[in-house]
This record gives C-alpha cells, structure tokens and sequence, in this order.
C-alpha cells in the first residue's frame, strides 16, 4: 500500500512538474506570437508609410503627413522631424510646442554623436508648464542617407517609461524611409525641373512657359501683362563664323544676363532657335515697362562675350505686347509681340518696337 502511495506520489509530482514546464512554456509561446503580431503590425505600418511616401513624391507636405503617421501609429504625445539645412537643425514638422520640444542637453550630446537614444525618468525630461505638458519618455532617432547624418525623428510621451527598443526599431525603419523620400524627392525634382527647361539654357522651355502662364491667368486677376519677343541679331552668322559652342555661350549668357534683370514675378522661357520669351508683370505704366526693356536691349548690346580667343559683342531685337491694348487674350498678345519684333529686325535690329513709345522713340 505504502508502495502504491510512494508511487501517486511520484506520478503527481512529475505530473505537476510537467504541467508547470507546459504552462510556462504556453506562456512562452503567446508571449512570442503577441510579439510576432507586434512585428508584423510594425512591419504593415512601415510597408503603409512607405507605400504612401512612394505616392507622394512631389508633395511639399510629405514630412508633415509622415510626422502625422507616426504619431497616430505609435500613439505618442507628440513627434518632430528635424532635418539639417545650412548645417543647423530645421523643424520640418511638429505638433509640439515651442516649450515642451526643446531639446536638453543630454539629448545634444547624443545628437552630436548621431546617435539613437531612449530617456526615460520620473521627473520631467522637458516640460511645457503654460500648456500643462510633462515630458517624461523621450527617443532619438538619426535620419541618414547611407553614411550621411541629415536629420532627427524625435518621439515623445507624458507616460513615464512609455517608449522602449520596440519603437526604437519601428522609428529606425520610418527613418531610413524619410532618407529613402528625401533622395527621391529631390531625384524627382531633378527630373521635373529637366522636364520644364530648356536643357542648354536652363531657362523655360516653350511648353512650360504656356502651362505657368495659363495658369497664372486663370487663377488669378490679371488686369495687365506685357510679352516681350527676343531675337538674337545675326546669330546663324555668329554660328557660320565662330562655330556652334561659341554660339551655345552667346544663348547661355545672354538667357542668364537677361533673367537677372528680370523682377520676381516675371518668367523668361526660350520660345525657339535663338529666340527669347518674356511674360513682364505690369505693375508699372506701359512707358515704364518699355524702358525696362530697352535697358534691357542696352546692357545686352553692351556685354562681351568671350569664349577662348574668340569675342564678340552682339545685339537684339525685341518686339513687345501689352495686354489689354494689344490683344484680348494671350495667343493674341503673343502675335502682337512678334508682329513688333519683325519690325524691328526689318528697321535696322537692336531695337526695342511697340505701340508704346516716349520722346525720342518712334511710334508705330
């Protein structure tokens, strides 16, 4: 009998030990798939944030939305991207205030080093006492293009202990997808700006210059407006004579002599050939437009343009219409302008021509 207890006994004890060992190891095994679930939730965020910043290359707010996303997926109280311009830290995006974003400095040191960090403490790390926000778990994340330090994502939470190495690894990886936008970005801004200029002036091409004027005029009240046709005089003989690389400096040059005379809000485009467009904001009279143009005419005249042993001051002519007086939309100004460009090429080149003119000038 005493057997058969010494047994039970035994039988129970390596049942309770076996039920022991399968409960921890249950518990093991949930802890690892709530883990598992965690990542993989981590790991769609990410594929969500990077799918989104594929879509959105050409957005200005890109930083803000991903900043929004960030905040809404990890759940924190707020969050700033800090990218480097000039050598200094820019805020690109925030919803913090002033106060409670400032940065310690034990979080510059390990900027300074580039470096991630997690601070978590009991008493406030920053605090924003006139909007009642207390600081007490902050994370640092670098933002790099391969070894290339450009910026910071840091995360913060009133919750002391709130953020931990999980969130660390989900920021890294929103970080390298910021680098990853940014160099897209400014690719696609590279090629969009190719798309738009002439490839050897880098001034407008044709097609653009119609599109940003359409639009100006459609959007906004537009009461008055001069085109300007620019001719570079003899420029097939200067190309005959001193060859097509001198030739390609006369346009480069005079395009870039041109554009620097130009106010804010006036475009400059090559129309074709060696021939020049303007789109002239008028703010000023129609005399005072003219004389803008023909000092235009007269510091063109007046540049020497040298490639090598090769020189040769060259000269244009310009024909200029102005809306309303000269046509009733853009086509028509454009035709009117032209029309005043022939004719000063036909009296005798390096002539400004409109139906404005003052005292000495002749009226057509």
């Amino acid at each position: 009998m005493d057997d058969y207890k010494v047994k039970y006994q035994q039988l129970k004890s390596e049942y309770e030990s076996y039920q022991k060992i399968t409960e921890e190891k249950i518990q093991e095994l949930s802890s690892a798939n709530v883990q598992y679930e965690k990542n993989l939730d981590m790991l769609s965020n990410v594929i969500l944030i990077s799918n989104y910043i594929n879509s959105n290359l050409s957005s200005k707010n890109i930083i803000p939305m991903i900043n929004d996303m960030i905040i809404g997926i990890i759940g924190v109280t707020q969050s700033t991207i800090y990218l480097l311009e000039d050598f200094k830290f820019v805020i690109k995006a925030t919803n913090g205030t002033e106060e409670s974003i400032g940065l310690t400095e034990e979080c510059k040191k390990y900027i300074s080093k580039h470096k991630t960090f997690i601070l978590n403490s009991k008493e406030p790390i920053i605090e924003d006492e006139l909007n009642g926000i207390s600081i007490h778990s902050r994370m640092g994340v670098p933002i790099k293009v391969g070894e290339n330090f450009i910026g910071y994502i840091i995360v913060d939470h009133t919750h002391y202990n709130f953020l931990s190495e999980f969130h660390e690894i989900f920021l890294t990886s929103i970080a390298s997808q910021i680098a990853i936008a940014l160099e897209n970005s400014i690719l696609y801004k590279k090629i969009e700006k190719a798309a738009q200029c002439d490839a050897l002036i880098g001034i407008y091409n044709r097609k653009t210059f119609y599109e940003i004027i359409e639009e100006r005029l459609t959007n906004g009240k537009i009461e008055k407006y001069a085109i300007v046709m620019i001719d570079l005089d003899n420029f097939k003989r200067i190309n005959d004579t001193l060859g097509h690389q001198f030739g390609d400096k006369v346009l480069i040059e005079t395009a870039n002599l041109i554009r620097n005379m130009l106010y804010p809000k006036d475009i400059i485009a090559r129309y074709g050939g060696e021939e020049i467009i303007l789109y002239i904001d008028c703010t000023d009279s129609n005399e005072e437009v003219y004389e803008r143009i023909d000092n235009i005419r007269e510091a063109v005249s007046e540049n020497f343009i040298s490639k090598e042993e090769l020189g040769r001051n060259i000269t244009a002519s310009f024909g200029v219409g102005f809306y309303p007086y000269d046509g009733e939309n853009l086509e028509a100004v454009i035709n009117c302008a032209d029309k005043y460009l022939y004719k000063a090429k036909h009296a005798g080149k390096n002539k400004v021509m409109s139906s404005h003119f003052l005292g000495k000038k002749i009226v057509m």
